[in-house]
């Protein structure tokens, strides 16, 4: 059923979370969105997913509380076209390829807030606790034109736990490993308002991460809270906020030896005020991230270690406006500045030659929705400071035909900003940066039909797409890395998810084909799984709900020096199920790798064994 973006309104990224709650969550285990879903992350605006023509993917709490995944990683490594690399388990080192691009080239963003370290150019996905999540939306494709550099490959938003007033959610939690979790959730209204306070831990001791140096087991121990919230000002305005905090310590392996040990602390903060006239939409928002990481030798001083501390400042204004019952428009400015910061301790580490950056961005989209024919169209400039300007696009074409059916072109242009290591990297004995370096570019293009055979819900996507100006740390004639931009890639793929309700039992059905390879070497794109399958099956009973899936990532090439090395396939099966006493308590049980099989996605570090967690449910 079509809906337009004049009946669905347009949504507050902080607040989407409550508008979405009434959204039909029948999809919840199907593994395919299906109509009455809300999404507010592809054109920033909130639009029913049936309608959007780009491929989407929504993780509810309900499916959260329910997957066999422990961790944020292993939930969007169950979403097809997602693949992940992990330096050991979920508190290590981890990067998440979306339809084939690089590990840095998805922008993940937590209540409209980008995040994700300015030093590195990637985001440490071991330091966001579930707990702490209400949903994540995942639109796959290129998105730079709404939300600027990153994203080439999807866009991933995160928003943070909100309960109703007065109500209240405990989970206790024991595991193998030593494993320990507790999360505590509680609301309170005040006047026309409410905020939600989350507080959260979690422990392990872990496992040997690394099969070829430090055999000792890698634990880690992470705490959080968040505190959000909204206030009616009036039947036009509102407030909204929100607060997080997070710390925490890992323990990892060095081939090379050296550091072996991470303190971390990342500090969030956001404000926004919202009007909403029902034609004229528009909000004004301000936030920081702080990040700061310190690495040293396990039982040295942590004096010693390398300390980075970023800093990043946004501001942003976005307004739309309903033009007809058809036409929707919506124009946007994005102000961010990044501060780096490494404080030299007492070995006396050198600094970066540049600390900060400013950047401006201005974007438009356009969208027209009628019985049958859909239009979408964006247009941005950024102007980032160090590096050339950069348009970027999206432009979509769909027709809507049948009972629910729908087929859709995409093309859109993406890039990815270098980051302050890859520019500024202070040169030691092995490393320096390269402030010559450019941006790295983009061009994508796809098929998209969603539609239903014999009431099996089918999504079917095919994709390309080319990346200019790879950048790559090489060794120069002193053998001394640095990042040049070299590389060109060429990434095709093809996905289809099949979801149905067959013989009592909820069934979806993803397989997934990629060819990404360096035009330079005519070389596969390392650790990316060439086929992909994901089969998922589920029950609810009286009290007991059930829920098992079977997932094959397939042969992958890996580093070896000098040259590269073929990581196995591997099949691993997972299940949960949750037991309801009553309204209140419930039991739920989770077992990921159930059969405890080796694999390994980053060449030497050893998969996620066998994990059981028992958790002991309470809500109010």
């Amino acid at each position: 059923m079509k809906k337009t973006i004049l009946a669905l309104s347009v949504a507050s990224a902080l607040t989407s979370t409550l508008a979405v709650a009434a959204a039909d969550s029948s999809s919840a285990k199907s593994g395919i969105s299906v109509d009455e879903t809300l999404v507010v992350t592809a054109n920033r605006i909130r639009q029913n997913s049936a309608d959007i023509l780009s491929s989407v993917k929504v993780i509810t709490r309900e499916e959260i509380d329910l997957s066999p995944a422990l961790s944020i990683a292993e939930l969007i490594n169950d979403v097809n076209g997602f693949q992940l690399s992990q330096n050991g388990g979920i508190a290590q080192t981890t990067g998440i390829f979306s339809r084939g691009t690089n590990a840095g080239h998805t922008l993940v963003v937590i209540d409209g807030q980008r995040i994700g370290s300015a030093t590195l150019g990637l985001v440490e996905f071991a330091n966001i606790s579930t707990d702490q999540i209400e949903r994540v939306e995942i639109i796959k494709g290129p998105r730079a034109s709404l939300w600027g550099s990153d994203a080439i490959g999807g866009v991933i938003q995160i928003f943070t736990r909100q309960l109703n007033a007065g109500e209240l959610a405990l989970d206790l939690s024991v595991g193998n490993q030593s494993q320990q979790q507790g999360s505590l959730s509680s609301a309170f209204s005040h006047g026309d308002g409410k905020t939600t306070v989350t507080l959260s831990a979690k422990s392990a001791e872990g496992y040997d991460v690394l099969d070829n140096a430090e055999p000792d087991d890698d634990g880690y121990h992470r705490e959080d809270i968040s505190i959000i919230g909204t206030q009616n000002i009036n039947p036009q305005w509102r407030v909204n906020w929100l607060a997080k905090y997070n710390q925490g310590q890992s323990d990892y392996d060095s081939a090379f030896g050296g550091n072996n040990k991470s303190e971390l602390e990342t500090k969030q903060w956001h404000l926004a005020a919202v009007q909403d006239t029902g034609l004229w939409y528009q909000e004004f928002s301000w936030g920081q991230q702080i990040d700061e990481s310190i690495n040293f030798i396990e039982g040295g001083n942590k004096k010693d270690g390398s300390f980075f501390e970023t800093k990043r400042l946004q501001a942003n204004w976005l307004g739309s406006y309903q033009v007809s019952q058809a036409l929707t428009t919506t124009l946007g400015v994005d102000l961010t500045r990044e501060e780096v910061d490494t404080k030299a301790r007492a070995n006396n580490q050198p600094g970066y030659d540049k600390t900060e950056r400013d950047k401006k961005a201005l974007y438009g989209h356009i969208a027209y929705d009628e019985e049958t024919i859909l239009l979408d169209g964006a247009l941005r400039y950024d102007d980032i400071e160090g590096i050339d300007n950069k348009f970027t696009y999206n432009a979509s074409a769909g027709l809507r035909f049948g009972d629910q059916s729908l087929i859709s072109i995409n093309l859109g242009r993406g890039f990815k900003e270098p980051s302050f290591n890859d520019l500024y990297y202070p040169e030691d004995a092995f490393s320096y940066g390269n402030p010559e370096l450019k941006a790295e570019t983009s061009n994508s293009a796809e098929i998209l039909l969603k539609t239903s055979v014999a009431d099996i819900q089918t999504e079917l996507s095919v994709y390309k797409t080319k990346i200019d100006d790879l950048i790559e740390w090489v060794p120069d004639e002193n053998f001394k890395y640095n990042p040049l931009n070299i590389h060109k890639a060429t990434i095709k793929g093809v996905e289809l998810n099949l979801a149905a309700d067959l013989f009592g039992f909820t069934q979806s059905l993803q397989l997934g084909y990629l060819d990404a390879v360096n035009d330079g070497t005519n070389k596969p794109l390392i650790r990316r799984a060439k086929h992909t399958a994901r089969y998922q099956i589920s029950r609810d009973f009286d009290n007991l709900n059930l829920l098992a899936s079977v997932d094959y990532q397939g042969k992958r090439e890996d580093t070896e020096w000098p040259s590269t090395t073929e990581l196995p396939s591997h099949t691993l099966v997972n299940l949960s199920a949750a037991y309801s006493f009553n309204s209140q308590w419930k039991l739920t049980l989770k077992a990921n790798n159930l059969f405890d099989r080796d694999y390994v996605t980053n060449n030497h570090y050893v998969g996620q064994p066998a994990q059981y967690l028992l958790t002991l449910n309470y809500r109010q």
